[in-house]
């Protein structure tokens, strides 16, 4: 199988440039291969060959397949070629392919993309101590605080999936993912009197949304917002939405886990997507869906995880417990916005699979597939409206 080396190109030297016929990232960043028309690639094998692909780099959550298409015409006449780039954003690499008639139109673009990425992390990240969010833990909890309306928007969405899951999601875990990610770093597992005292400050009808003023206003002190469930899905909904706006509809955006994918590439139904499963390594068959004009996430801890007194613990936490949850698993959800499938994937991961199966099918336009460890084997379960490709129960 062939693969085509990374290249820099383009306008901006910070933009990562792939030449039109594909390419494949710097090794230290990501490991893509060309796949002919028809292929699928799995976490570990390309289907239908006997040789194994490359496992992704450890930031990638879905693997996927981007076939080398024959080029199509664009409303004037010219060959649209394929470009992608990728850079580094919200702690994963976010990627960007689309189809243009010109190299400079699409690298302008994807210059313009990655920058309101930018933008978006300096308001929503729990890393940056002078972003938005923190400042609004900070303050929010003494008066009612004005936030940008992406802020604002993202936390409506969040109080929204947290009252369909029944709180199994919600944005103020932020004080147990603090301790979580302490116990990764030393290997403890962390103290009971700390876990209860931070589960005390979780409970997302705790935060005010005023909708006139656009203000917030946290009712408990101490109360920590974690956006990382939900952030990077409405980013990659904003950057499709910006490419859109330039007129290139032909495009998809991956923020680690969560792809937005707008119309088909030329010439076929829609972009073939490859899921990253944790049972396909056991040789299960790799489950593959075609879309277009809708988003995707996938949630599971075969990339992020501690081990500790013998157990596996994800970094998806449970509010109700404070833990993190146990076992090796996936969720995939799919609906119209990368916003609600991030969100939505980690509440379905830590529902029972009845429940979320059920909850799947209330929504419309949402479809989950989920892979749950069963003993020494696996088991794969689909909702009503999930597109074939995924056999389940």
């Amino acid at each position: 199988m062939r693969s085509f080396r990374f290249l820099i190109r383009g306008l901006h030297p910070r933009l990562l440039t792939v030449r039109p016929f594909g390419a494949i990232l710097s090794r230290l960043m990501w490991d893509f291969h060309y796949l002919p028309a028809g292929c699928t690639h799995g976490h570990s094998r390309v289907a239908g060959s006997e040789q194994p692909a490359r496992r992704h780099a450890p930031l990638l959550s879905l693997a996927f397949c981007l076939m080398l298409l024959p080029c199509g015409l664009s409303a004037r006449g010219l060959a649209l070629k394929r470009y992608e780039y990728s850079l580094p954003r919200m702690g994963t690499i976010f990627r960007i392919d689309l189809y243009s008639a010109d190299e400079a139109t699409a690298s302008r673009a994807a210059e313009s993309a990655f920058a309101r990425a930018e933008e978006l992390e300096q308001i929503m990240s729990d890393y940056r101590e002078d972003s938005e969010l923190m400042r609004l833990a900070r303050e929010g909890a003494s008066a009612p605080f004005p936030v940008s309306d992406d802020l604002y928007n993202v936390l409506a969405k969040s109080i929204q999936i947290s009252e369909l899951s029944r709180g199994a999601f919600d944005v103020t875990v932020g004080t147990l993912v603090e301790l979580w990610r302490k116990a990764r770093t030393t290997g403890r597992f962390p103290d009971g009197s700390e876990l209860a005292k931070a589960k005390a400050l979780v409970d997302y009808r705790n935060i005010e949304l005023d909708p006139a003023r656009r203000t917030v206003f946290l009712k408990r002190a101490g109360m920590k917002l974690d956006l990382g469930a939900i952030g990077k899905g409405y980013a990659a909904d904003q950057m499709l939405a910006l490419l859109q706006s330039r007129g290139l509809r032909q495009a998809m955006v991956v923020a680690g886990g969560e792809m937005a994918v707008g119309a088909p590439p030329p010439g076929e139904t829609g972009w073939r997507v490859a899921l990253d499963t944790p049972d396909v390594d056991t040789g299960s068959p790799p489950c593959t869906v075609v879309l277009h004009d809708i988003a995707v996430s996938t949630s599971g801890d075969s990339k992020q995880f501690v081990e500790l007194n013998g157990k596996r613990y994800s970094h998806v936490i449970d509010p109700s417990t404070g833990l993190g949850l146990e076992g090796a698993a996936s969720t995939t959800v799919i609906a119209k916005e990368a916003a609600t499938t991030d969100a939505l994937g980690t509440a379905l991961s830590i529902m029972p699979v009845a429940d979320g199966i059920r909850l799947a099918q209330s929504l419309p336009g949402v479809a989950v597939y989920m892979v749950r460890q069963a003993g020494n084997g696996w088991k794969r379960y689909v909702s009503r409206g999930f597109p074939a490709g995924c056999p389940g129960q």
